[in-house]
Parts: C-alpha cells; sequence; structure tokens
C-alpha cells in the first residue's frame, strides 16, 4: 500500500483535518483494514476497484462513498485494487458541502451518486484515473470541494461544542456545556444531530475512547488509563471498547502502537499476518 497524507487548502481546513491519497489500499494480500471511530467523517473518491465495508452487521459495496459519524468501527476489503483519495472530515464539516443529510449518513457507507449529482462523481472518478501524480489527485477533490463549499451553512456554537468536548477528552458536562453555550441541553442534542449526526453524549464517549488508547502509551496499566481518561472504573471503560472497537484493549493496542495513519485517518489493521 502506498499512501500520502497532505494538509488542506486554507478554505477548507476548517472543515478537512486531512486528505489522503493511497494506491492500493488492501494490497496483494487482500488485507483486511478497520477504521476505528474518531468523530471524523470520511468522504472517499475511488477510481480502481470496489471498496467493501463492514459496519456491524451491514456490508456496503461502493466505489465512491461517504462514511458519516461512526460509533462503531468499520472493516474495509475490497477485491482488485483499491485505489482514491479520502478526505478526513472535522466533526462538523460534513454539513457545509452537502446540506441536511449529516444525520441520514451517520453509522453508515453512502454511495456519492446518492448524495451528489452522479455526473459530478463519474468526473471525478474519471479524473482521478488519469492523474499521474498524488498531489494531482488532490488538486482534483479540492477543487470539487471548493466548489460545492457553502460557509454559511456551518454552526459555530457547535464547532465551539465539539472543540470543548474534544479538548476536556470527552469529560464535559453535556448540561454544564449546554448553560455555558447559551443552549438548552434539547437545544444542543438537537443542532448536533443536524450538524455532527450523534448526540453530544454520544460523541462524548468517542472522544474519551479515542483518548484511552493513545493514554496507554504512556501510562502502565489499563486501570491507571481508566482512572485518566474519566471512566468509573476499569471494566466500564473495557465495556465501551467491546461496544465501539469489537475488541479487548489488549488485543487493540499492539496494532495501535505501530500504526503510522492511526492518528490522521484512524486506519490500522487489527490482524496482521505474520
Amino acid at each position: 500500500m502506498s499512501l500520502r497524507v497532505f494538509a488542506p487548502t486554507k478554505l477548507l481546513a476548517p472543515y478537512v483535518t486531512a486528505i489522503w491519497d493511497y494506491e492500493d489500499l488492501t494490497g496483494s494480500d487482500n488485507s483486511a483494514l478497520s477504521i476505528l471511530p474518531d468523530t471524523a467523517t470520511y468522504l472517499c473518491f475511488l477510481y480502481a476497484d470496489l471498496l467493501q465495508t463492514t459496519h456491524k452487521d451491514t456490508i456496503y459495496t461502493t466505489r465512491s462513498g461517504l462514511a458519516g459519524f461512526q460509533s462503531y468501527r468499520s472493516d474495509l476489503g475490497g477485491i482488485g485494487t483499491v485505489s482514491g483519495v479520502s478526505a478526513r472530515l472535522t466533526p462538523w464539516g460534513l454539513n457545509v458541502f452537502r446540506r441536511g443529510i449529516v444525520r441520514e449518513c451517520a453509522e453508515r457507507r453512502v454511495d456519492c451518486r446518492d448524495i451528489f449529482p452522479w455526473y459530478a462523481i463519474e468526473k471525478i472518478e474519471d479524473s482521478l484515473a488519469h492523474k499521474r501524480t498524488a498531489s494531482e489527485r488532490v488538486q482534483c477533490v479540492e477543487n470539487f470541494l471548493l466548489a460545492i463549499l457553502n460557509r454559511d451553512n456551518g454552526d459555530l456554537l457547535i464547532q465551539k461544542a465539539c472543540r470543548d468536548l474534544s479538548s476536556s477528552n470527552g469529560n464535559y458536562p453535556i448540561g454544564m456545556l449546554a448553560r455555558n453555550l447559551g443552549l438548552t441541553e434539547r437545544t444542543l442534542e438537537r443542532r448536533f444531530l443536524a450538524h455532527v449526526g450523534a448526540t453530544p453524549k454520544k460523541y462524548a464517549r468517542v472522544v474519551r475512547l479515542r483518548n484511552a488508547i493513545f493514554q496507554r502509551k504512556t501510562l502502565s496499566t489499563w486501570a491507571d488509563v481508566a482512572h485518566a481518561v474519566g471512566y468509573y472504573d476499569q471494566s466500564h471503560m473495557i465495556r465501551d471498547f467491546q461496544e465501539l472497537y469489537g475488541i479487548s484493549p489488549e488485543s487493540l493496542y499492539p496494532q495501535i502502537d505501530t500504526s503510522q495513519t492511526i492518528q490522521f485517518s484512524g486506519l490500522l489493521n487489527l490482524y496482521p499476518t505474520v
């Protein structure tokens, strides 16, 4: 697999955290890769073979597709060569590119042809297939995003709410967050669902667990990790690992520790071959 990460252009930076170009994502051995929940939305444009995504008990087969807010890991696979460019959107980023679909795209993968004009998606896929370099392919995707960008569809309060929850590692009481933003808790939840695709509580849960896997690098035991990230006890944290990641922390951590892409893409191989 060849994978390169690019920083978005300045106009896209408030809504896109990274863009990555990849060739032969699953490799010749058809590796089973996974993306862990991390509050991001992924907008993927593929120009070679189809990608198969398994999320819980549902299997999606698409070329270009969008994965909304995910509170459970997605497992990726494909037959052939899976190559493309993916934009990792901020938690609130989708609404400025396509208003009103955020909630419907949560917890699933949606074909890009169902949310954008089909001819625009086919044009992008065609263009990507004929570009010679990763930089050219990334520029092609950025041009598309810039053409459909509407910053008026953003919600500055929800952006602040997301940042506050993330900076507190998911340990900001939702009632207090709402009051500090001048909103009722119900209004905060409604606007969160419209712009992020999840409730603030679910968002905080994903943030807290993601923080736990990185805390393990500096703490000696999972009990220490559970205490540091705000869980009542270790068993509560382990239950979250099983429910969101489908795997125990002891099984997950070795792959997190060696992954080169987990910080910006959430992508890793849970079951590498020896």
